[in-house]
């Protein structure tokens, strides 16, 4: 895994002040793949891609969502907000066509960057992606989740922050626990992941630094995840390919089918025996490939 050549703070004008943290890998090849992050986490996955054998093929930028990280926090922060803003990143770039990557809970500001870019994005994926939250998904949670997504909703905010707090002086990891796993700890081929002696030291670190303002990015993005998203997914013209796995207990794999009900131009991979991790990394040359497919003009 390598670190990024280039990172920098930018304030783009909507941001009213606050600032961004951006990395950026290869920043002079013309092919632009943008990645966002996932919850909690931060534009240090990214890291993980440089480990696919065409990763010298494109260039790989990655913010750091607000509150996440180094980039500075944003209340009132929405998908549609957050991609307004890095649209002005984007222009002050330079860049006029992109790819976009993202992983889980990155996919609503992802999708919200699809939608208002248009045909500026060429390509995008969706690795093991959240789907809005419905009646008819919620069933679909694991205990855990469902606990911690009412959890969001009936208390003051404070009172939340309260309770993150606590887990969060008994160690970061313990922070992914509560809110996603029934049981302790990662199971299935996400073990084999987090096991590996490569990879687990730099997922431990990425979420250690995603989570170095306190939790509240994580309180902020159970929110956004709860509610509407603020867009029209079914206006999103570029190709999108929905990438999932039949093992993952994170994501289920019901929401990936039902985000491609809400896309008209999606294509679902469902990959046996792979999880909610493991798909980003057994898959990851699969996945960049299909990204880097070149589209019609």
């Amino acid at each position: 895994m390598k670190n990024s050549d280039l990172s920098y703070f930018t304030s783009p004008p909507k941001a009213q002040g606050k600032q961004f943290f951006v990395q950026e890998w290869n920043p002079a090849h013309e092919t632009v793949v943008l990645f966002i992050h996932g919850f909690p986490g931060c534009g240090d996955q990214a890291k993980l891609i440089t480990t696919t054998s065409m990763s010298t093929s494109f260039r790989l930028i990655a913010v750091d969502r607000p509150g996440y990280g180094e980039s500075d926090f944003q209340p009132m922060l929405t998908p549609l907000k957050f991609a307004e803003q890095l649209v002005e990143i984007l222009d002050h770039l330079k860049i006029d066509k992109l790819r976009l990557l993202s992983v889980s809970g990155g996919a609503p500001y992802s999708l919200a960057l699809a939608h208002l870019l248009g045909e500026r994005v060429e390509r995008m994926c969706s690795v093991a992606g959240v789907a809005p939250l419905t009646r008819k998904n919620f069933q679909y949670m694991n205990s855990q989740q469902r606990k911690t997504w009412l959890l969001s909703q009936c208390l003051p905010k404070s009172v939340q922050h309260a309770m993150l707090n606590r887990v969060w002086l008994k160690g970061v990891e313990r922070v992914e626990e509560f809110l996603f796993s029934p049981t302790d700890g990662v199971h299935g081929p996400d073990q084999v992941v987090f096991a590996h002696p490569d990879i687990s030291p730099v997922l431990s670190a990425t979420l250690k630094r995603a989570l170095s303002q306190g939790p509240r990015g994580i309180i902020h993005d159970l929110n956004v995840y709860a509610r509407d998203w603020g867009f029209k997914t079914d206006g999103i013209a570029c190709p999108v390919t929905l990438w999932h796995g039949t093992k993952d207990d994170v994501v289920h794999l019901a929401y990936a089918k039902d985000m491609k009900t809400k896309l008209k131009n999606a294509n679902l991979r469902i990959i046996d025996d792979e999880g909610h991790f493991s798909i980003a990394m057994n898959f990851r040359d699969h996945i960049i490939s299909d990204l880097l497919l070149k589209t019609s003009s």
